[in-house]
């Protein structure tokens, strides 16, 4: 149930600003931010090691590269899971796609689309000249490629873009009221964008999950849907939770600072129990990792 708030050009200082929270299984394998390898030594993004998804594990759900392009994913939330192709190659292709436009990948990949599982993409070129050149797209509902707007306010979790969960509409407020206030430093800035994705009180003011994680985690997926960030909890034999925050932001020459955080790491000295899994992991005050660089030059 990951989350994503973003907006180009709506601030005096900056051209790109975006904060997300990657919700997912703690046990994923999964290997932090990093510029990739050459040949794709451009590409700054996590990568899942899952040994069901992309053969090469090199597939993301978000990234960047040091010309600009940016691409996240988010999966749409069903029941069943249909398809036979890993969603996390479709954020690896773009970054590595080279000059082939936002809207040109998509209609591309539009072909193809059923053959994942349900997602919804949005891919941009942040470079100085190339500003305009963002979409969206999912391959449910009938959504079809969507171009975005400089700027618009956007918010975006397991739902389509446009039929928005509460907690969405209730961040891109909090999130609007941040990109506001023009006076704020920049790092007055970035924690208030890590402030918002730390919230964890829902659209109805209740400030705890632990109510329903006791009696049906079923019920807290559910309820997870009306909270920005997600508290550990035990679902089946694995424990779910935010996993990472992460914020960007581009000035308008093209400065780029990349922050990720994680928020829960393993405890050696826990015990995993069945009945208490959540014991293997423990919160961290973590500063993260760091990344700058200039997407202009």
């Amino acid at each position: 149930m990951c989350i994503l708030f973003w907006t180009v050009n709506s601030h005096p200082k900056y051209r790109f600003i975006f904060a997300g929270n990657r919700d997912e299984f703690l046990d994923r394998p999964t290997a932090a931010a990093h510029f990739w390898p050459s040949p794709h030594e451009h590409i700054l993004a996590g990568t899942d090691l899952e040994a069901s998804a992309t053969p090469s594990h090199d597939g993301t759900w978000l990234g960047i590269t040091r010309d600009g392009r940016f691409a996240a994913l988010t999966n749409y939330r069903e029941q069943k899971y249909l398809g036979r192709r890993s969603r996390g190659a479709l954020t690896r292709d773009f970054l590595r796609s080279g000059n082939n436009s936002a809207i040109g990948y998509m209609k591309d990949l539009k072909e193809h689309a059923s053959e994942y599982g349900g997602f919804s993409l949005i891919c941009m070129n942040l470079k100085g000249d190339h500003q305009n050149d963002m979409a969206y797209f999912s391959n449910r509902e009938g959504v079809d490629i969507t171009p975005l707007s400089q700027g618009e306010i956007y918010g975006l979790s397991n739902s389509v873009l446009d039929k928005p969960w509460e907690k969405v509409d209730n961040g891109r407020a909090i999130f609007k009221g941040i990109v506001n206030q023009s006076n704020l430093s920049k790092e007055e800035l970035i924690e208030s964008l890590f402030d918002l994705l730390r919230t964890t009180k829902d659209t109805c003011g209740s400030p705890t999950m632990e109510d329903d994680i006791n009696q049906d985690p079923a019920a807290a997926l559910e309820k997870a849907k009306k909270r920005i960030f997600i508290p550990l909890f035990l679902f089946g034999t694995s424990i779910y939770g935010t996993r990472t925050s992460t914020v960007i932001l581009v000035d308008h020459e093209g400065n780029t600072t990349f922050i990720e955080r994680d928020h829960y790491i393993a405890d050696e000295q826990g015990q995993r129990e069945d009945n208490d899994q959540k014991a293997a992991y423990k919160p961290v005050v973590d500063h993260g990792r760091t990344f700058y660089f200039n997407i202009d030059n």
